[in-house]
Parts: structure tokens; sequence; C-alpha cells
């Protein structure tokens, strides 16, 4: 067997290490190596690599890591759009990244009809007893014990209870306006989301519309978000992402742990509560399938409810922050949607989540524009090319192993799929901007629009998270009369950390005039 001990032994004994002048000169080469090592795969990736067809940002292309860099920053996604804009709709964004905003391109990533693209979520440690992470077995069985509980017969049942939380929140705003003070809505959308949320999930609220004040659940959820940047940089650079998470402190550092134990405990809670059947919520269905072949098991259903509990509050509130601070910067469309919710409605007890549906037309368009141009998951959901033959994405030839995505926030604010993608115009999802060629919108590529995704790994509560913004954002437009603080004139300049991380919406309330 060969010494491979000898070459490095004689190559060491060139350098004295036991004078300063020759550790100087074994640093020097050490770093030359890594020099070169570094400009030689910086050629490679951007001359000989099999992604080298497709355009993007030399440097981007060149080194790995400057995705986790603006990760962190929290402005990755805008770096995308960016990128989007100079180089076209199939973008190169990292040595081994493509990222699209070609409409064909969801069916071709995330569609059905071929084998699944495995999902990528760099630097997080998945528990794949969640469906978002699950293999594609266990995530049938789990979508399938999971269906019921966001039916059209559940949503029948979960109505009342929704109701309960929706009119609290219009009793706050009541009292809080009062008050004649600025009110944060970001706060108070939270409140309701996450109450509502936890009732049907574990059939306990977390009192924050009743107590008007954050609790440790809530707080938690910041936290988390916050590690979400570190725990990326740290797959990429082991060493620097350990002193980072030390540096962020115990509450940042333990957050996760925190998080799944309390949600452990609410779901045996409910599990065990005896006083609590049959009362339409998530976990009622799910117990459901208890004992059969597609059951879950108490882990599972806890992991899966801790989802749904983050999922269906923290997206929900966001979108109806984002589409209540866009609607008050745009005065033409607040004035039209509050002339339709108050002429359709005679008292806000009709709300309900058929006829806000129906018979609401400009609401719904003022949602879906607020969906487009603030989405509550703006980044892309990496996907890799399964390993083999090259495969054909919105046109492009992508080889194996590649990662790849359609970024949200990019292809929504892109002038390849929307007619002035940077303002709110509400009037873009109206049928007449749909059928008639003399519409600025008649062009738009609409169908691009996908912020539930899709697939069989398409979000599994749209339908209730519709149905809540839409009699949310109804009952608060009939109610009230908003105008926005000054100090939130920008309030949609944030940073993205996985989610929004938004900064109080301030605005000013005042009971409708009879």
């Amino acid at each position: 067997m060969a010494d491979f001990s000898r070459p490095i032994a004689s190559t060491l004994g060139q350098f004295d290490l036991t004078s300063w002048q020759g550790v100087g000169r074994l640093v020097l080469a050490i770093t030359a190596l890594f020099i070169v090592h570094l400009l030689g795969t910086a050629v490679y990736n951007l001359y000989f690599h099999p992604l080298r067809h497709i355009p993007g940002p030399p440097l981007w292309i060149a080194f790995n890591g400057l995705r986790s860099l603006y990760k962190m920053r929290g402005i990755l996604e805008f770096k995308y759009a960016e990128f989007h804009e100079k180089y076209g709709e199939v973008v190169r964004v990292n040595p081994n990244e493509v990222a699209f905003i070609r409409p064909e391109a969801w069916k071709d990533i995330y569609g059905h009809g071929h084998a699944e693209f495995p999902k990528h979520f760099p630097g997080l440690k998945l528990d794949t007893k969640k469906i978002v992470f699950s293999s594609s077995k266990d995530h049938f069985r789990y979508r399938r014990a999971m269906l019921p509980a966001f039916s059209d017969k559940a949503l029948r049942l979960q109505e009342p209870l929704i109701r309960v939380y929706i009119d609290l929140l219009i009793t706050r705003l009541r009292e809080k306006s009062e008050l004649n003070e600025p009110v944060n809505m970001v706060r108070w959308y939270n409140f309701t989301t996450f109450d509502l949320i936890a009732d049907l999930a574990y059939g306990t609220p977390l009192q924050g519309l009743a107590e008007g004040k954050s609790n440790a659940w809530l707080d938690n959820i910041g936290n988390i978000i916050k590690l979400l940047p570190i725990m990326a940089f740290g797959s990429m650079f082991p060493g620097v992402g350990k002193a980072m998470m030390f540096l962020a402190g115990p509450q940042i550092r333990n957050a996760e742990k925190k998080h799944f134990a309390f949600a452990s405990k609410m779901t045996m809670d409910r599990i065990y509560n005896k006083k609590q059947p049959d009362r339409g919520d998530f976990m009622d269905f799910m117990l459901r399938s208890r004992g059969q072949d597609h059951e879950m098991k108490d882990d599972e259903l806890a992991s899966n409810a801790d989802l749904i509990m983050l999922a269906g509050s923290e997206t929900t509130a966001t979108l109806l922050s984002g589409t209540t601070y866009w609607l008050l910067k745009t005065p033409h469309a607040l004035k039209k949607v509050v002339e339709e919710v108050r002429s359709t409605f005679s008292s806000d007890e009709e709300i309900t989540f058929d006829d806000t549906r129906a018979k609401l037309p400009y609401m719904m368009a003022c949602l879906q524009e607020g969906l487009r141009i603030f989405p509550p998951l703006p980044l892309g959901m990496l996907r890799i090319v399964p390993d083999g033959p090259p495969v054909q994405i919105a046109g492009v030839t992508i080889p194996g192993k590649t990662q790849v995505s359609v970024p949200q926030f990019a292809a929504f604010h892109s002038e390849y799929n929307y007619h002035r993608p940077n303002e709110y115009l509400p009037e873009r999802w109206l049928p007449d901007a749909m059928t008639n060629p003399n519409s600025p919108f008649y062009n738009d590529r609409r169908e691009i629009h996908k912020p539930f995704s899709v697939g069989r790994r398409d979000c599994i509560g749209q339908n209730l998270a519709m149905h809540e913004m839409r009699s949310i954002l109804a009952k608060v437009l009939w109610n009230f009369d908003l105008t926005l603080d000054e100090s939130s004139k920008n309030w949609h300049d944030q940073k993205i950390l996985a989610l929004w991380v938004k900064p109080p919406l301030e605005v000013h309330i005042k009971k409708r005039a009879k």
C-alpha cells in the first residue's frame, strides 16, 4: 500500500517550523493554495459547469455563499427580482441553482406528471413528521388524514367558531377607536389569526384578543424567524454558523425546541380532552383516522398541528396587514372597496363565508392583488432535479442535481408578467381586464400567480385562509374608516428572513359615520 505520508512530510520539511520565518512561509503557501483553489472553482463554475449556458450575475455564479449572506441581510428576494429584470426569465443565481419566473415553470417544477423533485431546505434540520418535509409515502398518508379538516363540510362547522374571534377583533378595535391614537394593525391581526387557529388546532385560544397583549408563543415565533437565516448560513460555513448561533443568545438558539415542546403539550392536552368531541376543529377530524391504516401517530399529530398553527396564522395575518397597507396607500381602491362592502351588507352580521366570496368581486380582487404585491411566502421553494438525464423546465434544459425554484416575490414583481408590477392595482384581477383587449392589464400573465403553490404539495389550508381573510377584511371595512399614520407611510420597506419582518402598521381607526 502506498505511503502518502512521505510526500506530505517531504513538503512540510521544506518549511522550517522552528522559526517565525518558516511558519510565515507555510501560511503564505496555504493561502496561495486556497486562492488557487478558489479561482479554479470560479473558472470552472463560469466556463465549464453544466449550467454555463444560463445567464446570471458572474460573482454569484462563480462563488458559493453569496446567497446565504444576502439571506442573512434579509434582502435575497429583492436581489433575485433585480437579477430577473437584468438577465431574463431564467437566471442562474448560484453555482448550482436556477430561478424561473415563467408561468410554465410551476408545473414543470412542482406539478403532477413527472417524478417528484425532492425539496431542498438549506440549513434546516427537517422534521419529516411534518407534511411539508415528509417522504412521498408519508405525505400521501398525512394529506389523506388531514384533508377532511379543510373540506367544505369542515368549514361550515368551523365558521361559527371563527366568527367568535373576528367579532372579538371588531369589539377590541371599537374600544381602541375611542382612544384617538393609532392602532398597530399587525399586532391585532396576529392576535386574531393566532387565537382562532390555536382554537381550531388545539381547542384552546392563546388569549391574545382577550388580553390585548402578546404571549410566549407569539414572542417565540419572532425568535424562530431570526433563527432561520443563521441555520442556513451555518449549513455552508459550520464554524461561523456555530459562532453566530452562540452570539445570537439563548432565546433565539432554543426557539425551535421551545416551540415544539409547547406544541406537543397543547396537542396531548387536546387529544385527551374528552370534553371537546365533535366540535369540527382540525384535531377532531384528524383524530378520526386513529386506528386505521392511514392513522397519524401522536407525535405526527403534534408535528402537523404545530405546522398548521404557524402556517395558518402568521401568513394570514401577513396578507391582511399587507392588503390593509396597500389599500390605505391607494385611495381609489380603498374608496371603491369600502363602497362595495357597505352597499352589499346592511349589518356586519350578514357578512358570512359564502357571501364574501359571492358578492364582493372587487374585494376579492383587492386580496388577490395583496397576495401578488406582498406574498406571505415571498421566497422560492427549492427543489432538486433528480439525478439522471437532463429535464426540460420552462423550455430550458436543466441537468440533474440542479436546485430550481419559482421565487414568488421576483415573479410577481416582474414586468415580464405584469403591467406596472410595483403598483397596487386590483383592477388587473377583474373580468374586464382578462377579456377586454383594450385593458392595460389584458396581457398580464396571471397564470404565474400561485401564492399557495401547485401540485400534490400545495397548501392544504388555502380555502380556510381565503375565507378568514375575506371575512376579517370585510368586517373591518364595514365597521371602520381607516387612515394610515405618517409613521407607517413606508411600511412596505421591509426585510425578509424566510417570512416578512413586519414593523408596526399604525392606522387611525374611526367608527364609520352612520
